[in-house]
């Protein structure tokens, strides 16, 4: 892939680099200017991105694919050995769910948030309902079981409660905190990526053609060939 990348930015630079020569010809000079209209259609569309309405994009072409890979897998059916084709539907459903906590982060941390808070007053719940006799059997000791052998039952019931709490209360926090940090990684690489190539975008833009010409130049003679020697001996 970087190869491929420093390869195209090599004879992007050398065609700017020998600009003069290829204008010479009317055919030179017509590719020119369709490559000079093009590139600052790209420049300026970069330059003025909608962040996040790139972002939901990228989140509706990442649940397309899987879609499309999902139907491909159980058309053909399982192999049996594991294939990039059949991890494909994992790869972007996870992609595509990453993306979408990620834009509506607010919004998903409501919910992971309320979920903590509804683990913290479930056991309170539970102690009413118990205290109340309306239903035949204590609930809360059934709640507590998983944790019998820590002999939380032998306590009084609103210590049970407070213990089962503190416990649903913490671990729904400390599982938002650690969702959020997960699920936020893949969309802010791209929005990274996004906004990098923005400001690179707005950067070419004022950049005045005299110092487009010469900064091309130099990397075509001493950048490039340099970036192209490294990659080939896997220093990059």
């Amino acid at each position: 892939m970087l190869s491929a990348i420093l390869f195209i930015l090599q004879m992007l630079s050398a065609v700017v680099f020998g600009e003069a020569a290829i204008r010479k010809y009317p055919e030179g000079q017509v590719a020119l200017e369709k490559l000079s209209k093009a590139g600052l259609f790209f420049l300026r569309w970069r330059a003025y991105a909608d962040y996040k309405s790139e972002l939901r994009q990228l989140r509706n072409i990442f649940g397309a694919i899987a879609l499309v890979f999902t139907a491909i897998f159980f058309i053909s059916g399982p192999s049996r050995e594991p294939t990039l084709i059949s991890a494909m539907p994992g790869i972007f459903i996870t992609l595509w769910a990453t993306m979408h906590f990620g834009i509506n982060i607010k919004r998903s941390l409501s919910e992971q948030f309320s979920m903590a808070a509804l683990l913290f007053i479930v056991p309170w719940i539970f102690l009413l309902v118990d205290y109340a006799e309306i239903l035949p059997f204590d609930q809360l000791p059934m709640l507590a079981s998983p944790f019998k052998i820590f002999g939380i039952l032998d306590l009084k019931n609103y210590q049970i409660a407070l213990i089962l709490s503190l416990v649903g209360g913490l671990g729904g926090i400390v599982m938002a905190i650690l969702s959020s940090l997960l699920f936020s990684v893949v969309p802010l690489i791209f929005l990274f990526l996004i906004v990098s190539l923005s400001v690179f975008s707005r950067v070419l833009l004022s950049t005045s053609p005299k110092k487009a010409y010469y900064a091309s130049i130099l990397y075509c003679i001493v950048i490039g060939p340099a970036l192209m020697f490294a990659d080939a001996k896997d220093l990059l």
